[in-house]
């Protein structure tokens, strides 16, 4: 029976040398097909977790940014801003300088229910004072250079 097998077709093909090669090369072709099919994948399925968490993400930043967006249009705010940054007062309010001290921009103190906002010394024409002079402060008037930083001389570093 073993001599009938050889003499068909098929089992002269599965008995030759070149069909068991060329099976192998097929074989190792599909698994390596395979193999770059399932690398592929996976790095797909990796990059769409990766986009998933950056789009987390990114709604987090955005609601952030919506939030504060809403409190800088109050008018809370904006009455703030314009107390700190441009020395503005209420009707019945008194505003107080201080030449010469350190205060900080957000100090109000109230005094018998009235609000009194502290600033520093008025605004000054950044453009008017020399580099030397800026320096100077910088090493020896410190009140006076934190002054100048705050008003935005980019030349003062």
């Amino acid at each position: 029976m073993a001599s009938q097998v050889r003499t068909t077709w098929l089992g002269r093909l599965l008995a030759s040398r070149t069909a068991l090669l060329v099976q192998l090369l097929i074989l190792a072709f599909l698994l390596f097909s395979f193999g770059r099919e399932f690398a592929r994948n996976y790095t797909i399925h990796q990059e769409i977790t990766d986009l998933e968490a950056e789009k987390v993400s990114l709604e987090a930043q955005n609601s952030d940014i919506s939030a504060l967006m809403n409190s800088v249009q109050t008018e809370t705010y904006i009455e703030r801003e314009a107390r700190i940054k441009l020395g503005l007062a209420k009707p019945g309010e008194k505003v107080v300088v201080l030449p010469g001290s350190q205060i900080s921009k957000n100090t109000s103190v109230t005094e018998d229910g009235a609000n009194v906002f502290l600033t520093s010394e008025d605004p000054v024409d950044l453009s008017s004072i020399a580099n030397i002079r800026k320096w100077w402060y910088y090493f020896f008037d410190t009140n006076k250079f934190e002054m100048i930083k705050y008003y935005g001389n980019t030349s003062v570093r």
